[in-house]
């Protein structure tokens, strides 16, 4: 029930905040108004153009007709009392009228009801027949009126009233179908900035509308949210493993070298270790850098060289540029030169960690996009492993103990991706592996930068 303390052992019940109920009853409310008076205006005007045409049309005309018809009967028998009085009851009984007959000096000269009425005068006659003579002389007036008259008004208003009831009925469930899906979605938004990123909003409620679209929208949003931040806590994870075990080997080496019982040479080796512990450190945390720029759009875009990128990278891990096959006209791009030159990094480094080595880095320029590719001498990829190496996290089956977190090649696919490239691997045909991405030739404009050489 509303309003009273949660003791189950599930989430307590949520309350609605007043600000929902507001915005929510003020979207209802504008809509309900919106249609009622909509459709109040339609009929009212409606009644008022097909009374005016009516009043000007068939039905005035037969009204007077009508009026003129009684007038001429009653001029027939106005000098004969007796038929004068059996019209009158005639028209009384027959029509369910009350006549009232007068003469040219407004005296009543009679009075007639149908069956079971009291006879009464007309103050406010449906018809007026004005009776004339031979000569054009007025002799006097016939006048009806309706037995129920102030039953029909009544009756009238009433059948007004259920009307607009009807019509104010059918406004409010228009409105409430309109913000039922609203309802929804805001429900939903609402689950979703709570945590609660598994929430959806119900397709079939909305169908190829609008709001169909902006719920699928929110889902796709939803689902995008969901795995970023499944991914995030996957990453803390590894990440968190991957600093705990170097940090520990830190640890113990840097106590192995302070040990008194360790000669010069144990002390040397220790101290090398760590400095390799120390390099996967700082290459993870490059790679975490380097997503980061991505995440947060970053990229600064400058028009590169693509041979004097993938040469940065060769320096930068050491290796011999007698390997790097590449044209000897420059290769313009435009990008990240950082971002860039830590995928060839990361490409290099695999290959040197778990292929014995780097055998070539080629660049090319097919079409539209420029390929780095590097190749090793090692033993190659199982062909079940080859399209996944690219996935976040994944190592694969040679990695080892210093496989790493399996974030370099994601990254290396995240890089390639923002500039508009791709990522592939293969075994080549004489052994070895071929492992490369692609990059757009994106045209300079004025507002790209000159990388700084």
């Amino acid at each position: 029930m509303r309003g009273r303390a949660h003791d189950g052992c599930g989430p307590p019940r949520r309350r609605r905040s007043a600000v929902w109920w507001l915005m929510m009853s003020q979207l209802r409310r504008r809509l309900f108004v919106a249609f009622g008076a909509a459709i109040t205006v339609t009929g009212l005007v409606a009644s008022l153009v097909t009374g005016a045409l009516s009043d000007r049309g068939s039905w005035r005309s037969q009204r007077t007709r009508m009026e003129r018809f009684a007038g001429a009967r009653f001029a027939e028998v106005w000098e004969q009392p007796e038929a004068r009085a059996g019209l009158a009851s005639a028209v009384a009984g027959e029509l369910r009228l009350r006549v009232e007959l007068r003469d040219r000096d407004g005296r009543t000269l009679l009075l007639r009801a149908p069956a079971g009425e009291a006879e009464a005068g007309c103050a406010h006659p449906a018809l007026r027949s004005r009776v004339v003579g031979p000569g054009g002389a007025t002799l006097g007036e016939a006048r009806f009126c309706h037995v129920d008259a102030t039953w029909g008004a009544g009756r009238t208003a009433l059948l007004l009233l259920a009307v607009v009831a009807v019509i104010w009925k059918m406004a409010g469930g228009i409105a409430r179908r309109m913000a039922r899906p609203l309802d929804d979605l805001v429900e939903v938004v609402r689950d979703i900035g709570e945590g609660r990123l598994d929430r959806r909003a119900r397709l079939q409620t909305h169908g190829h509308s609008e709001l169909g679209l902006l719920a699928r929208v929110v889902n796709d949003m939803a689902a995008r949210i969901e795995a970023q931040v499944a991914a995030q806590k996957e990453l803390l994870a590894t990440v968190s493993h991957e600093l705990r075990s170097p940090l520990a080997r830190v640890r113990f080496l840097l106590e192995t070298a302070r040990s008194e019982e360790a000669d010069v040479g144990a002390r040397a080796s220790a101290i090398a270790e760590v400095e390799d512990e120390l390099e996967g450190i700082d290459a993870l945390v490059g790679d975490l850098l380097a997503s980061s720029r991505m995440d947060f759009q970053a990229m600064q875009r400058v028009r590169l060289d693509a041979t004097e990128v993938a040469t940065r990278a060769l320096t930068k891990e050491g290796v011999d540029l007698a390997v790097l096959d590449a044209p000897d006209e420059a290769i313009p791009i435009v990008g990240d030169a950082t971002l860039l030159t830590t995928a060839l990094v990361n490409l290099i480094g695999n290959a040197q960690r778990h292929a014995g080595g780097l055998r070539a880095l080629r660049l090319r320029r097919e079409g539209d996009t420029v390929r780095f590719e590097v190749d090793d001498p090692g033993g190659g990829i199982p062909e079940d492993e080859l399209p996944r190496i690219f996935e976040p996290f994944y190592r694969g089956s040679g990695a080892g103990r210093r496989g790493g977190a399996g974030l370099g090649l994601a990254l290396v696919r995240r890089i390639a991706s923002s500039h508009g490239g791709a990522v592939w691997a293969s075994n080549l045909p004489g052994g070895g592996a071929r492992v490369g991405f692609s990059v757009a030739c994106e045209a300079a404009s004025p507002g790209v930068a000159s990388a700084q050489r």
